[in-house]
């Protein structure tokens, strides 16, 4: 399990909505625009890290990792080499490990990506949304869910290579 993720509390309240159409934005509990900054700012400062335009029109900050960082599996990444999407509403969209994803969209942190479920094959099922952060400790959550999905795209935590990492 990725060490932010072990202790994952319950996200309390209800779910927010997400539209239907690509690229899924959600439709209520936004983030403020300062959270969705220091979401971005969080992804930037990680290792092998990048800002680059969006794939797919999608809008939002993209982050991709370099080639010597990008060697997760795959279904690591956004769109290769994107790993992360953060979203103007402050949402994210990431890729989690299947254990790691099942346990942040068991404790109502984000969901899987409508896409997966629509596109079974073309888009993984640990391709999730995760919801925008309404408050300072959602935002460390939402920080915590970023680190893992770096780990999973990178196939590393800290200098373990992670199985089927291309390491």
């Amino acid at each position: 399990m990725a060490p932010g993720l072990r202790r994952l509390a319950a996200r309390r309240g209800g779910r927010p909505r997400l539209a239907s159409t690509w690229p899924c934005h959600q439709l209520d509990d936004a983030a403020s625009p300062s959270f969705a900054a220091q979401l971005g700012c969080y992804a930037r400062a990680l290792s092998g890290v990048d800002e680059v335009p969006a794939p797919l029109k999608a809008a939002g900050r993209a982050f991709a990792l370099d080639g010597a960082h990008a060697m997760g599996q795959p279904e690591a990444f956004v769109f290769a080499p994107v790993w992360l999407i953060v979203r103007p509403d402050g949402s994210l969209h990431l890729a989690l490990r299947p254990k790691w994803a099942q346990k942040v969209a068991a404790k109502g942190w984000g969901t899987v990506h409508p896409f997966a479920r629509y596109m079974a094959g073309a888009v993984p099922p640990q391709s999730l949304i995760i919801y925008a952060p309404r408050d300072e400790s959602e935002l460390a959550i939402a920080i915590r869910i970023i680190a893992a999905a770096h780990c999973y795209a990178t196939g590393r935590i800290g200098e373990v290579a992670l199985p089927d990492s291309r390491w």
